[in-house]
């Protein structure tokens, strides 16, 4: 094989290659908005299944249906498989959103839920991370039991 074909073989491998990457990054993009979660350009979750912190009540209802069980001050309802979100109220506003993921295929990238927040391995083997945006007078968390069977994500108020 001469030098122009060698050349010509190494951009069509590295061509391909980035075609790929830009085919896996839009498949992820896909997969997390069908998943309900919508990160920004920042990549830190503030909304989840078109719910947001300050919502009313009702528009949370409009938005999932029929809660599986209500209080005064929250809504349960049941998501894909055995993962629940909790919505949590201050009066009827949206206060707090909790998301319980019960199936590990169905967990978030870290990044895509506290974008650059540190990821700490606690001594159970279990991880969490928190970011805070005091700007905008909210934090996101998450949780992950050491196995991955629990995922647990936060989006509140302060």
């Amino acid at each position: 094989m001469n030098r122009v074909e060698k050349v010509l073989l190494t951009l069509i491998v590295v061509g391909g290659f980035a075609l790929g990457m830009q085919d896996l990054q839009s498949t992820q993009a896909h997969s997390l908005r069908s998943a309900g979660i919508h990160p920004t350009a920042d990549q830190v979750v503030r909304e989840y299944r078109g719910i947001k912190l300050g919502m009313k009540r009702e528009e949370v209802r409009a938005a999932l249906g029929k809660p599986e069980a209500v209080t005064d001050t929250s809504d349960d309802f049941k998501l894909t498989g055995e993962d629940t979100m909790t919505v949590h109220y201050d009066g009827e506003a949206v206060k707090a959103i909790q998301i319980a993921i019960l199936d590990p295929k169905n967990a978030p990238p870290w990044k895509e839920i506290v974008g650059d927040a540190e990821v700490t391995e606690m001594a159970s083997g279990a991880k969490s991370a928190r970011k805070t945006l005091a700007e905008e007078k909210f934090w996101v968390a998450m949780y992950q039991s050491k196995d991955g069977a629990t995922t647990r994500i936060t989006i509140s108020r302060m």
